[in-house]
């Protein structure tokens, strides 16, 4: 079936016989689209629409075909109906809104293509199955993973024509809200907007909870008037009107008693509403699993954004009015300047939430809009074991055995900024971490403590620089030490030195790859000998995100993610693909957590030689997979994809690209 619509051509799936009245409804939901398609005919359909809702009778049906057929074409049918005053555009907009209202969920849902009738009818299967309590409809089909939540809800305002929203939270009336228990609010998942002209607008999730509203019409001695979100976008209102407007506390409790702003100090009321918002966004944050919260200024609004899982996800807007307010009181909890707003500045701030210490690094930097704000939230609770990082068998075999299990070398891990360089480095140091042993680090700034080990944080304002500190770190007599990174010629220098004296050394390292490492050593003019002797593992890694359980679902992958990992369709029938199509649990992503795709080099005597031959990146990367049987970072996240755990396009987004393709065979055996 063919609408034209101006230079639009609408197509819908149905056959004009298949088209109920209910089902017509829910296709005319705009009121524009509907006038302008009953300015070109009334056909077959709207006439029995038409008719069941009493706008037009049969015997008024008939005479004005009558009367089309004796002015042949010059007049429409529906000219005819407007001239007798048997029909308006207005009579015509309140029908279709009448049969709208109607429908059912389910016919709406499937006449927007999201599901098919054989899912309606295996929702309904189930609502029958869970009375007496049965669930809705949208409920069960959400549970079952067929649609989202905004899908419902879009629906339902498109069924009652009520409004979807996303109010700031300035626009809450906190009067109103302090009337209603929240524990109440939170179970009915519903807030109180604010009263305008009499009618108390209210944010709810489900529109049919007839007793609920009645009850808060009764509370509040007026009309009320919907509106609908998500039941997760009015969570999150909840907990921020919890926090904001009955002042109550957020949940971050005791920050350390260090040189930092602490909350025992009391603040100016006047500022009451902001401290609780930062406080209850660090709280959000740190819950969420949030990485990074950036709060950045706009020409209208302050945008908070959240890095879950290496991507930013928006959260919430506040007025621009807020920034400079946030900003301060964050800058005070950091220990920074707040009277310096044309200079960028770093702090940080210590919290305690359930018995967690957590460590946030604040990073200001001026813009033209106001001070763009990140914090960055280190869990010093989070330290990992090297099982969990996401080594393959084997790589985890040589890395345990061959790396960490020698008592002298250098251990390179490398990566860019954000490839969970740091992660790995503690995880591997606390690997090595015994009584027997002195381990001693030079850090900056120290991001996890670890009992039992000596960790110094570098500290520039009172001279204890990162070059005094290797100086020194030496004379500590200790079996084990860890740089931070290796900046320069004097930290390599250093670490190259250490481990020729029989020292066990870990560092990070900023490069592409495993061989890449070796270059920039080579480039650094360090002695190739020394580079030789002394390297004794380069661990190269990245991070990609692991399919969400809840909403995964098999996948057929497009050719060119296959050429680029050089793979035939009929050698990867064997596998089962997967991937996620999105739900709450995973904001929507289709991805929940992530893990290491790593390339492991443990240079043999090819490579040594290559090393001080001085030959180029290609030629001893070509050495490693053909003498050491290098797995690249590529390969290894393409066996995980081939595993389920991730996808290959994720994996293409963040390894680096090769151009060598190995049997998979061959590689399987190599990863274990």
């Amino acid at each position: 079936m063919i609408f034209a619509y101006r230079w639009f051509i609408i197509v819908l799936p149905f056959k004009p016989q298949e088209l109920t009245a209910p089902l017509i409804a829910i296709l005319f939901t705009q009121k524009a689209m509907t006038e302008t398609l009953l300015q070109y005919s009334i056909d077959e359909q709207m006439e029995e629409l038409l008719i069941s809702e009493g706008v037009l009778t049969e015997d008024q049906l008939l005479k004005a075909r009558k009367i089309h057929q004796q002015l042949q074409g010059q007049r429409s049918l529906r000219d005819v109906l407007l001239e007798m005053n048997w029909i308006s555009d207005d009579r015509i907009e309140e029908a279709v809104r009448s049969q709208r209202s109607r429908a059912r969920t389910g016919e709406i849902l499937v006449a927007r293509n999201l599901i098919t009738e054989q899912d309606v009818a295996a929702a309904l299967d189930l609502q029958q199955k869970s009375a007496p309590r049965a669930k809705r409809i949208g409920e069960i089909l959400i549970e079952m993973g067929l649609i989202e939540e905004r899908h419902v809800i879009e629906t339902l305002s498109e069924k009652f024509s009520l409004p979807v929203i996303d109010p700031d939270i300035t626009d809450i009336d906190g009067e109103i809200v302090r009337r209603i228990s929240l524990k109440y609010l939170r179970r009915q998942v519903a807030l109180p907007i604010r009263i305008v002209d009499g009618e108390l607008m209210l944010l709810v999730s489900d529109p049919l909870k007839t007793a609920f509203l009645e009850e808060i019409a009764r509370l509040f001695n007026c009309r009320i008037k919907l509106a609908l979100a998500t039941s997760a976008l009015i969570l999150q209102k909840l907990d921020l009107v919890d926090a904001l407007l009955q002042g109550k506390d957020s949940g971050i409790a005791d920050y350390q008693k260090v040189k930092y702003h602490t909350l025992e100090s009391q603040p100016q009321s006047s500022e009451d509403r902001v401290i609780q918002m930062v406080d209850q966004l660090i709280k959000s944050a740190i819950a969420e699993g949030a990485s990074d919260v950036h709060l950045e200024p706009m020409a209208n609004k302050l945008r908070v954004r959240y890095r879950m899982d290496g991507v930013l996800v928006h959260k919430v807007d506040f007025p621009r009015d807020y920034t400079p307010r946030i900003v301060s009181r964050i800058k005070i909890m950091a220990d920074a300047d707040v009277a310096e707003r044309r200079k960028h500045q770093d702090g940080r701030i210590f919290v305690k939430v359930e018995d967690k210490e957590i460590d946030i690094r604040v990073s200001f930097y001026a813009t033209v809009f106001g001070e763009n704000v990140v914090l960055r939230i280190l869990n010093k609770a989070s330290l990992i074991s090297l099982r969990e990082l996401g080594f393959a068998p084997n790589i985890l075999r040589m890395y345990t055995e061959d790396v960490l299990g020698i008592p002298s070398g250098i251990t390179l891990i490398t990566g860019p900024t954000g490839s969970g360089k740091t992660t790995t480095l503690y995880s591997s140091v606390d690997h090595c971490n015994d009584p027997t042993v002195k381990i001693i680090t030079c850090e900056d700034p120290v991001e996890y403590v670890i009992d039992g080990i000596s960790q110094c944080s570098i500290n520039e304002k009172i001279g204890l620089t990162f070059n005094e500190t290797l100086r020194s770190i030496v004379r500590q007599d200790p079996d084990i030490i860890v740089i931070g990174e290796i900046r320069d010629k004097f930290s390599a220098d250093v670490a190259v030195e250490s481990a020729l004296t029989g020292h066990k050394v870990f560092a990070t390292f900023h490069t592409e790859d495993s061989v890449g490492a070796l270059v920039r050593l080579i480039n650094m003019d360090i002695e190739t000998s020394l580079i030789a002797s002394t390297i004794g593992a380069v661990l190269a890694q990245r991070l990609v995100r692991k399919v969400c359980l809840n909403c995964r679902e098999q996948y057929t992958p497009e050719d060119r993610s296959l050429r680029r990992f050089g793979l035939k369709r009929e050698e990867i029938a064997s596998f089962t693909l997967w991937r996620g199509k999105g739900c709450t649990s995973c904001n929507f992503t289709g991805y929940r957590g992530r893990l290491g795709i790593y390339e492991l080099l443990v240079p043999n005597v090819d490579i040594r030689d290559a090393i001080l031959q001085k030959k180029t990146m290609q030629e001893i990367r070509q050495i490693s997979l053909d003498s050491c049987d290098l797995c690249t970072m590529q390969e290894d996240g393409m066996v995980k994809a081939l595993r389920g755990i991730t996808t290959l396009e994720e994996v293409l987004e963040n390894a680096p690209r090769v151009f060598h393709h190995r049997p998979l065979g061959a590689l399987f055996g190599i990863v274990g």
